[in-house]
């Protein structure tokens, strides 16, 4: 029984050597696996680990998220900030341009409400002196409504710079009283030549009969009698055509200047062309304005040499200067204005949007300037003393420069000249002369004659 025990204990470590051998030896034998125990707990803290770094990352990307969220929300409000600050900017900016703005804009008005208080106070000053020296009412009252002329442009161009809106009823104001100063300087003509009476300027334009221009034709309905009759009904005629003439511009100025207005505030866009009314009123203008100053052209040319005295032509400068000066002016400012702009209407919308001043605009603001000195033009050519009795035309007696005098002292002075070089030349010949002729008489009949020759060329120098 031993026997068999031991046996199988060596059957036994047999089967142990062989397994311990194939495993040794063997290399297609599996590995020893470890405990079950040991690989569970393994497990388990591999799980753990990967559940804790799992947890670890949430907890940081939560993190991470909040941040950013508080990052974009302070970042929203600082953008919110900014905005608020440039748009704070911005308004603050446009309130100063607008207060800069507002005050050139005062300033400019300052200076044109100036000047035109200057003209008016020049105009006044004016009137008051004819007031106190009203010798010849017939003519005088004619220049008192000359001399309006200054002070209406000024004050029409003043409240058109501070009311915009009136500016079309304002400039109808300033052409009605336009064609009534031309016909009443045709009036002081007439008032000047015949003293008040017009059958005096009658009987000096019959004077000049053979000189004067036969009246228009289609003016025969007006004239009685017929100019064909006699020297003094063709002159009755001429004077009345010059009248005539000068007074329908008066009519039809104002009421161009009404129709324009009406236009221009019912157009929607650009005016047409030949064949707009604006044209047609335009071409009704012009000879409107020929027909008037025809006539006064007329009148003034028939008698002139009898006005000479008055001198009419540099009173009718300063007049129509107001008109011409204006006109032009204005075209040349609207020409250089415009001038400046783009073709693109966007642009030209935002650069006359950005404009401070229109071309009207500164041609009012010239005018404003402008009249006070033609109110002093017209104290100089319209004064009080020409209409007193006894009155004698004063040749020079203004202000000047004295380049006549000037001139006539340069040309006496190379007249001199002249006549000095010429004596000395006459006086070489004659000496060479008495060298050159034969010796006669004795030797004191010939210091005489020198002498002589010497004495009449000191008295040519003299002279």
């Amino acid at each position: 029984m031993f026997r068999r025990q031991q046996q199988s204990n060596n059957e036994s470590s047999g089967e142990d050597d062989e397994s311990s051998s194939s495993t040794n030896f063997s290399p297609l034998s599996p590995p020893i696996s470890p405990p079950r125990s040991s690989n569970n707990m393994l497990v388990k803290i591999g799980r753990f680990l990967n559940v804790s770094a799992i947890g670890v990352l949430s907890i940081v990307s939560v993190l991470l998220f909040i941040q950013l969220q508080a990052v974009s929300l302070q970042v929203a409000s600082e953008q919110k900030q900014i905005d608020e600050l440039k748009k704070t900017i911005e308004q603050s900016t446009s309130d100063i341009q607008v207060e800069v703005q507002e005050q050139k804009d005062l300033t400019v008005v300052n200076i044109a409400g100036t000047f035109t208080l200057l003209s008016c106070i020049v105009t006044m000053f004016h009137m008051t002196s004819h007031l106190k020296k009203m010798n010849q009412p017939f003519v005088q009252r004619k220049i008192m409504a000359i001399l309006w002329m200054s002070p209406v442009y000024a004050i029409t161009s003043f409240f058109s710079l501070l009311l915009p809106s009136a500016e079309g009823y304002l400039g109808i104001v300033k052409d009605f009283y336009e064609s009534y100063v031309i016909y009443q300087f045709l009036s002081f003509l007439i008032a000047v030549l015949g003293r008040g009476e017009r059958q005096i300027v009658v009987d000096k334009l019959a004077a000049h009969a053979d000189h004067l221009k036969h009246p228009y034709k289609w003016l025969r309905c007006l004239f009685h009698p017929p100019p064909e009759e006699s020297d003094e009904a063709k002159a009755n005629a001429v004077l009345l055509e010059c009248q005539f003439l000068a007074m329908q511009f008066v009519f039809f100025r104002p009421l161009t200047a009404i129709v324009s207005f009406v236009l221009e505030s019912m157009r929607d866009g650009d005016a047409g062309g030949f064949s707009s009314p604006d044209f047609i009123i335009m071409m009704i203008e012009n000879v409107s304005v020929f027909l008037a100053f025809s006539g006064l052209l007329k009148f003034y040319h028939a008698v002139q040499d009898d006005l000479a005295w008055c001198q009419p032509f540099a009173k009718f400068l300063t007049i129509k200067g107001v008109v011409f000066m204006t006109f032009w002016q204005g075209l040349i400012i609207s020409i250089i204005f415009h001038a400046n702009t783009d073709d693109d209407k966007s642009d030209d919308d935002d650069s006359n949007s950005g404009s401070s001043y229109s071309a009207k605009s500164i041609q009012h603001i010239l005018i404003c300037m402008e009249m006070l000195f033609f109110s002093a033009a017209h104290m100089c050519v319209f004064p009080a003393e020409e209409w007193e009795e006894g009155y004698q035309v004063k040749h020079g007696g203004g202000p000047t420069f004295a380049f006549d005098d000037f001139a006539s002292d340069v040309n006496m002075i190379i007249d001199s000249g002249k006549r000095s070089r010429i004596a000395r030349k006459e006086r070489k010949n004659a000496l060479d002369d008495a060298k050159q002729s034969p010796s006669f008489g004795t030797m004191d009949e010939r210091n005489d004659a020198s002498e002589d020759g010497e004495i009449s060329l000191v008295d040519s120098e003299v002279v």
